[in-house]
């Protein structure tokens, strides 16, 4: 999906991705973040690696290498945290476990691009992968809209809703209207801050439990969508 900005609706998206990075405990300026993400046009990635510049990160592109390589370079620069995929991040922890390959400095593993990262299984089995005391933070985001949540630090499993870059609503996708509290139901998204082209009320056909804390909160993550579909053969 093409998706045109400006370089304030831009600078809108790094603003939310710092928000990710923090609230995954990267704090300092000497932070060491490894993407593990390929360099094609995917949003996520270059805002995620943008906002870490931004932050005084030092941040190291794993596009265009074998997993051997990403691990080795990893080791090599000491890095404090990875971001990828659920499932990527659990390749790379057991074929580091096959090469004997350790990360003492490693702190944080941010995931996103599949519910995983809010299921307890997955974040179990990546803590096996990269140790015990390795914060696993999940969040999500959409092209149209750039990130939307972060990992609630004192809850894990619970996402949390940027409010003042959205006004999120959840709701009962065949009538409108707005689930209570506990209740799943679709989110829909109005954007404040990327006004280059702005979203109002856009149904973004996920599946999400409605929690409300000091700020809105989705329960489990994103748990399926309105429109799942299996397909076979094609």
């Amino acid at each position: 999906m093409p998706w045109v900005d400006t370089p304030e609706s831009w600078q809108a998206m790094l603003d939310c991705w710092k928000r990710v990075h923090q609230a995954a405990g990267l704090t300092s300026s000497e932070e060491r973040v490894f993407f593990a993400f390929s360099f094609g046009p995917f949003l996520g990635f270059w805002t995620a690696y943008e906002a870490a510049t931004q932050l005084g990160f030092l941040a190291i592109p794993g596009g265009g290498m074998r997993s051997e390589a990403r691990l080795q370079m990893m080791q090599r620069f000491e890095v404090t945290a990875l971001c990828g995929t659920p499932t990527y991040a659990m390749r790379l922890g057991g074929l580091a476990k096959e090469m004997g390959l350790a990360f003492p400095k490693l702190k944080a593993v941010l995931v996103a691009g599949e519910p995983g990262g809010s299921l307890p299984e997955v974040r179990e089995r990546l803590n096996e992968l990269w140790g015990a005391g390795v914060r696993i933070s999940d969040h999500h985001g959409l092209t149209e809209t750039g990130p939307v949540t972060h990992q609630d630090p004192s809850q894990p499993g619970r996402l949390l809703v940027m409010e003042d870059a959205f006004i999120a609503e959840v709701l009962d996708s065949q009538t409108g209207c707005e689930v209570a509290d506990g209740e799943t139901g679709e989110l829909v998204l109005t954007t404040l801050n990327r006004t280059a082209c702005p979203l109002f009320r856009y149904r973004t056909g996920d599946l999400v439990q409605k929690r409300l804390t000091p700020q809105l909160a989705l329960e489990g993550g994103i748990l399926g969508r309105i429109d799942d579909m299996v397909l076979v053969r094609g």
